[in-house]
């Protein structure tokens, strides 16, 4: 007789048996993932010495001591994309004075190799949108110049400013470091720099910047799943991204332990816990480990073209990126794309008293649940807010700052939304 056949009406009869098991997750099991991701083994899981590779395998062995199931050898999905990468040398002299990477500056994503000295320009701080740049300066006469916008020039620094080469945009607080602009290279310089570095009293930056354009990245997904014991042909799915930023240059590394070690690591915690108490998986449990969420969600849109499972099969996706806070509560993106599904969250945490504070945010397609809602399935994106945190994007969001205050709640929450979503109807939209 098929195996399946006899092992579904034994996982049948323990769905019934034990279906009021009490949740069990594994603090910390969670904290020692994300310190090991976080750490300099990784290189910040991005593009530079193939750290997001070496992250790909670790997780790999993770999935196999937690027991599931794999789709395809070593549970990855192989897919590559173009990015530019900053290996080695990242030098920027401010009137002689070397700055360090990451916390002086950050350079544009798309920046070509440069060796080059600029005297600076400077707008007026008053300037807020670029048309205005155009009456105060005449971009003829910038050979050899770098101009100095202010913070509140928006989108100088993302999308650059035409008919300026090179140019430096003054920011306040931590420097923020984005990588989804490094699909291609440009020929412009753009920096931005720490306010308190860089005053009017300063005349010239010297930029000596080495790049690395990968035309073709090989990266990985990684899937596993637990099969349901009732309704073993529909899905339920935890998605969350393991790669980060990476590193700038040599000494300019992005740990990523909230952004996304911490969602990374709860996934896998919900794997171990749906692969011990089987008869809690009501459907088959789907645990998805994507890459490339920093470079522009491109793993979970690779996932979403090419599915592993029918996606019209799917009940539900909670997507998981930043969780290691939550003293001031809890937020589900999409939340007002499917109120009845939030209605359910709320009605479980006015039981349970899991979060002060659940907010609603509408549709936003700012991590990798998105792909998955173009596509039509339902889908959350959940995060945990909090004071205690507010690293973001930057070398100082490290394992010892994220003290995972509410991962109780936060797991009982996720546990409880699947036992209740079975009751339900279902939330798809026609």
């Amino acid at each position: 007789m098929n195996q399946k056949k006899i092992l579904f009406p034994i996982l049948l009869l323990l769905c019934v048996l034990f279906s009021q098991i009490t949740v069990a997750q594994d603090i910390d099991y969670v904290k020692s993932i994300v310190r090991k991701l976080g750490s300099p083994r990784f290189h910040g899981r991005g593009y530079v010495k193939n750290g997001d590779a070496d992250a790909a395998r670790f997780l790999s062995k993770e999935m196999k001591k937690a027991g599931l199931a794999a789709y395809t050898p070593n549970y990855f999905q192989p897919y590559s994309f173009a990015i530019n990468t900053f290996p080695s040398r990242v030098n920027v002299m401010l009137d002689g004075k070397r700055l360090k990477p990451g916390k002086d500056f950050v350079v544009h994503p798309s920046v070509q190799t440069r060796q080059k000295s600029y005297s600076l320009i400077w707008l007026d701080d008053t300037v807020s949108h670029i048309n205005s740049v155009y009456s105060q300066i005449d971009t003829n006469a910038f050979i050899d110049k770098m101009l100095v916008v202010p913070e509140g020039l928006k989108n100088a620094y993302k999308n650059g400013i035409p008919g300026v080469d090179a140019l430096v945009q003054r920011v306040s607080g931590n420097m923020w470091w984005h990588v989804s602009g490094g699909r291609k290279t440009s020929g412009y310089v753009i920096l931005k720099m720490n306010d308190k570095i860089l005053s009017r009293d300063n005349h010239a930056i010297a930029i000596d910047i080495e790049n690395k354009f990968i035309e073709k990245h090989e990266a990985v997904n990684l899937i596993g799943y637990v099969e349901g014991c009732k309704q073993p042909d529909s899905f339920f799915v935890f998605v969350a991204h393991y790669d980060h930023l990476g590193q700038m240059g040599k000494h300019a590394m992005f740990p990523g332990a909230s952004d996304n070690a911490s969602g990374t690591a709860t996934v896998l915690d919900l794997g171990h816990f749906y692969q011990d108490h089987p008869e809690k998986a009501y459907y088959t449990m789907v645990f998805i480990l994507v890459s490339g969420e920093e470079a522009g969600l491109l793993g979970s849109t690779f996932f979403t073209e090419n599915p592993l499972i029918p996606l019209e099969k799917v009940k539900f996706v909670i997507n998981l990126d930043m969780v290691g806070a939550g003293s001031e509560g809890l937020s589900v993106v999409n939340a007002l794309q499917y109120p009845d599904a939030a209605d359910l969250i709320d009605s479980i945490n006015n039981e349970k008293h899991y979060f002060s504070d659940i907010r609603r945010g509408g549709e936003s397609c700012n991590s990798d649940h998105c792909p998955f809602y173009q596509k039509g399935v339902p889908a959350f994106f959940l995060f945990t807010r909090g004071a205690e945190n507010h690293e973001y994007h930057t070398i100082t969001d490290t394992y010892d700052r994220l003290p995972f205050t509410a991962y109780q709640q936060l797991f009982g929450i996720l546990t409880d939304f699947v036992d209740r979503l079975s009751q339900k109807p279902n939330y798809r939209k026609n």
